[in-house]
């Protein structure tokens, strides 16, 4: 659990704080040097925390059963029930964001999966039977994973 001071900071300064962690993170350009930004900033407890926030999220968008959701990440079906709620059914801008993800991989799934027609030609073509295996290998591992 992450300990914060009792004592307010004034809304003018927490707003500068906020200004000054946008532009931080912000200048990474890459996700290496992302993954460095969080490294330096936040300690593994926190990072492990904002990313369970995120999948729990991700996931229920997805219609992952709640208790799914909870054996995976290894929280509790009620701090799923919670997220659901506060953010999920809310539509809340990291919901927006997620969805638009889901649609883009979507069609970049639709896209790769005619190009493998077009391409892969088993019988035409001489070691295109394995292509196509390791094709429908990776396409059933896409659907899982995503």
């Amino acid at each position: 659990m992450v300990h914060i001071s009792r004592a307010k900071v004034p809304e003018k300064v927490l707003m500068r704080v906020y200004q000054l962690f946008f532009e931080v993170f912000s200048r990474s350009r890459s996700h290496d040097s992302f993954l460095e930004l969080l490294d330096d900033i936040l300690t593994p407890t926190e990072k492990i925390m904002l990313a369970k926030r995120i999948g729990m999220l991700y996931l229920l968008i997805k219609e992952v059963d709640q208790s799914v959701i909870s054996d995976i990440l290894k929280v509790s079906t009620s701090t799923v029930s919670i997220y659901s709620v506060l953010f999920y059914k809310r539509d809340t801008k990291v919901v927006k964001i997620i969805k638009d993800m889901l649609v883009k991989e979507k069609v970049l799934d639709f896209m790769e999966d005619i190009f493998a027609g077009l391409w892969i030609q088993p019988g035409l073509k001489k070691g295109h039977y394995k292509l196509k295996w390791e094709y429908e290998q990776g396409k059933r591992e896409r659907k899982y994973l995503r």
